[in-house]
């Protein structure tokens, strides 16, 4: 009886996780983009709602002009649940971007650039596929302290950038990528990135405010 059992709360728990995943508004999602040469492009949101430790959760967003790697960009929201603080960072690499990412899933990846240890707070690395140069990236806060952590310390941001097929991916441009990554913190809409001096952009206000 009890194999039975535990069948059945099995299956009810993955129809629970199942039922968190859900398309969601701008005013309604935690992460917002606005990311060079992409800004005409109305991204796709999503939330993802929490692993099955009930210690992270997940939403999601992400646009790309066609069924290719050019002009594409793909962002995760994580934030830990309270008391609860990053103690690894991501791989970066080949699996971590075929895993995370099924567009890439078959794609033959070549990381060209590896990403930093874990530790510092922005990270990146640069891959190769079907012949465009992509950047992989990490904001996110990894440390052994046993405080409290903030919302800024428990959220982490993650994904890829590929730019249009002319445009070259320099230092200059990853910077800008992740200066159009915007996060909910606390009822405000901030910037993912740390120490950046700029207004929020009157486009991702104007996407929060509620119709009607």
């Amino acid at each position: 009886m009890r194999p039975v059992v535990a069948l059945i709360v099995a299956i009810l728990f993955a129809f629970a996780l199942q039922a968190q995943e859900k398309r969601v508004s701008p005013q309604e999602s935690r992460i917002l983009l606005l990311v060079p040469y992409l800004e005409d492009v109305s991204p796709a949101y999503q939330h993802l709602g929490w692993n099955t430790r009930a210690s992270v959760e997940t939403a999601y967003a992400g646009l790309a002009r066609a069924n290719s790697a050019p002009s594409r960009a793909q962002v995760y929201l994580h934030q830990t649940a309270p008391l609860t603080y990053w103690r690894t960072g991501s791989a970066l690499d080949q699996g971590w971007i075929r895993t995370s990412f099924p567009f890439f899933k078959d794609k033959a990846v070549q990381v060209t650039s590896p990403a930093p240890p874990p530790g510092s707070f922005m990270r990146v690395a640069r891959f190769e596929v079907d012949g465009t140069k992509c950047a992989a990236f990490e904001l996110r806060h990894v440390t052994n302290d046993n405080g409290t952590p903030t919302v800024e310390q428990r959220q982490s941001v993650s994904g890829i950038y590929c730019p249009p097929a002319n445009v070259a991916l320099d230092d200059a441009l990853i910077q800008r990528v992740l200066e159009g990554i915007f996060v909910r913190r606390e009822g405000r809409v901030e910037r993912a990135l740390t120490g950046v001096d700029k207004p929020v952009p009157a486009a991702i206000l104007r996407s929060t405010q509620r119709q009607g």
